[in-house]
């Protein structure tokens, strides 16, 4: 081919030897592309090897061939192999661990795993080591704080082990209830000491109340609620409403009372032993989600509502019946937070009209805890009745503090049809002790809010 004499055409004359420089950048872009595919199909066949029993081991192994600067593959053959539960096995794990950690020096999970792995081999002191070099390249993560604890608690190293547990628990709250079974267990219960070696913050003492609810250690809940301070409880809305969840779950009625009472300030919540809105003088909404007000399920057989004339005030609850077959429930209550082993007596007025049935109505007063029935009203007259006062006597549980009023229907005879028609009306519902001085007044019941 004869030479361009163009300017603008330079021609470049190599030699034999030089000609193989063109290949170099291939030859790198080839040996490149092997290195990230070898490195992607032992990562990846790290990452889904199967377990142990299905051959998961060689599968690692084949992993750590195929990219041995991979730390995720000597992670994963540690793994396997350290659920062989034998010496060599722990050991290989140990060296897997190691192996990982010198490949990435700066990732606290391969110092974490190579800590556990060190313990699990004998060698605590080293492990201990491995684990506090995690939380120093992880101070803010919990599980390695998890992990040096419980080497610590296994060591005999007691109050510096529930350090590092209770600093795991403020980093990750769903701990503390593991944390507080280990120190119960430990500290043979002494809730004072717990409190204090797990480093319980204002909201790790609620979080505490709450386990001890759980634990059916309610007066030591509730003294452990008492030592946080007003402020604090306030700052910690949502857990200390989760306390009066637990405690109205677990059904201790005064204990739920006392924090709804801090929790809701402007409700005007009823004293305990009184019944709220007695009188029916304030709005009766159709459900509410406040234990201890009345709770009422309007329906149409049964349909319950205020009427603005009462007994002596401004208000009286009226039901008005309309079932031509059957009605047992009639679906209106309110729980009552009282004492245990008490005598008490229950007045209020009733009066009727138009009131036909076989089974008149009758009010009942159960045991809010175990829902036996305490004692029950004699059935109302049938027919027109004007306002006549009933008084039902009984005595609360030894260890049971809430009762629960209601209304129901014995059955008729063995049939299922049992209508009922007519009106009835309540008012001034009034609970006292029998007899005790310093009983609630009369009017306790028109309680407003």
């Amino acid at each position: 081919m004869p030479q361009s004499k163009s300017p603008s055409v330079v021609t470049i004359r190599l030699g034999s030897g030089m000609r193989w420089l063109l290949f170099l950048p291939a030859l790198l872009a080839i040996l490149g592309a092997t290195f990230a595919v070898r490195w992607y199909v032992g990562n990846t066949v790290a990452e889904y090897s199967p377990d142990v029993t299905n051959g998961g081991i060689e599968m690692a192994r084949l992993a750590v061939r195929w990219a041995p600067g991979d730390p995720l593959t000597h992670w994963r053959l540690g793994t396997l192999e350290e659920k062989i539960f034998s010496a060599d096995n722990i050991a290989a794990a140990v060296r897997q661990y190691q192996e990982a950690v010198a490949i990435s020096p700066n990732d606290y999970r391969y110092w974490m795993e190579l800590g556990r792995a060190l313990e699990a081999a004998g060698d605590g002191a080293s492990g201990e080591k491995a684990l506090r070099r995690a939380i120093d390249l992880a101070p803010a993560y919990s599980h390695p704080r998890w992990s040096l604890g419980n080497l610590l608690l296994r060591e005999g190293k007691t109050e510096e082990a529930f350090d590092q547990l209770g600093r795991a628990a403020e980093s990750d709250s769903q701990m503390r209830p593991q944390v507080f079974d280990l120190a119960m267990r430990v500290w043979d219960g002494d809730i004072e000491q717990i409190a204090k070696v797990t480093r319980a913050s204002p909201a790790g003492r609620l979080q505490f109340a709450i386990y001890l609810v759980g634990a059916h250690r309610f007066d030591e809940a509730m003294r452990m609620w008492a030592a946080v301070s007003p402020a604090d409880r306030r700052a910690q809305a949502a857990l200390t409403e989760d306390l009066k969840q637990s405690l109205v779950q677990a059904k201790q009625f005064r204990a739920a009372l006392n924090v709804m009472r801090e929790i809701q300030a402007d409700a005007n919540l009823p004293p305990a032993e009184q019944i709220w809105n007695g009188g029916f003088e304030s709005p009766l909404a159709q459900t509410t989600a406040d234990i201890f007000g009345w709770v009422v399920n309007s329906r149409q057989l049964a349909q319950i509502t205020l009427d603005s004339h009462g007994h002596t005030g401004q208000g009286s609850l009226r039901i008005i019946f309309r079932a031509p077959s059957s009605l047992d429930k009639i679906h209106v209550s309110q729980t009552m937070a009282v004492e245990p082993g008490t005598q008490y007596r229950l007045e209020y007025y009733v009066r009727t009209e138009g009131l036909v049935t076989a089974s008149t109505p009758v009010l009942t007063i159960v045991d809010a805890l175990d829902g036996n029935v305490l004692a029950t009203s004699k059935p109302l007259p049938s027919g027109t009745n004007d306002w006549q006062k009933v008084t039902v006597d009984f005595t609360t549980k030894p260890t049971h503090d809430g009762m629960t009023v209601g209304f129901s229907r014995a059955r008729c005879s063995d049939t299922d049809i049992c209508p009922i028609f007519g009106s009835v009306w309540y008012d001034d519902f009034n609970l006292q002790r029998s007899g005790a001085a310093g009983s609630p007044r009369k009017d306790a019941g028109r309680i407003k809010r």
